[in-house]
């Protein structure tokens, strides 16, 4: 939902961005567009969460107001909840990839870190809802399979020493 509710916003110049504009400065918030989720690029959900829970106000204040028919975009008390789990798990692997370049024999020290932290998530069965953890579960699978590819990859193998 918040995916569409920021290209609305984005996309209706005439009407939704200057509301917006105005609930904002209202709220005495600056004035920020939401960041585009790309689903290529994992740390730009983190971006798109963390601000949507910064600007949890104005993005409450848009949907109830009826004249402006984003009311199917309101999120539920349940789901800035999922907003905020999910930010806070995010973030701890953007801050961990933002700390140094990406190179190719950090890959298996990367994957070990993010399995860590899923891995302790998953098992914070008091602190998040059984639909984040599920979530983990399922990227938890998925990063096991790139783990099992890398003894497969040449470049890797040439990049750890192993040939």
């Amino acid at each position: 939902q918040l995916r569409k509710l920021a290209f609305k916003i984005l996309h209706s110049t005439t009407i939704l961005l200057p509301a917006w504009k105005a609930v904002l400065a209202d709220l005495k918030l600056p004035v920020r567009i939401m960041p585009h989720d790309v689903s290529t690029r994992w740390n730009s959900t983190y971006d798109m969460l963390s601000f949507a829970f910064e600007y949890q106000k104005g993005l409450d204040a848009m949907t109830d107001q009826r004249r402006l028919g984003l009311g199917e975009y309101e999120l539920t008390s349940y789901e800035w909840t999922l907003v905020k789990q999910l930010r806070d798990i995010l973030k701890d692997t953007t801050l961990y990839f933002s700390r140094s370049m990406p190179n190719l024999p950090m890959v298996i020290p990367a994957m070990d870190h993010i399995d860590s932290v899923f891995t302790s998530s998953i098992l914070k069965k008091d602190r998040l809802d059984p639909a984040i953890r599920a979530g983990l579960g399922l990227a938890k699978r998925t990063l096991n399979r790139y783990y099992s590819l890398t003894d497969a990859s040449e470049a890797y193998r040439i990049a750890m020493g192993a040939y």
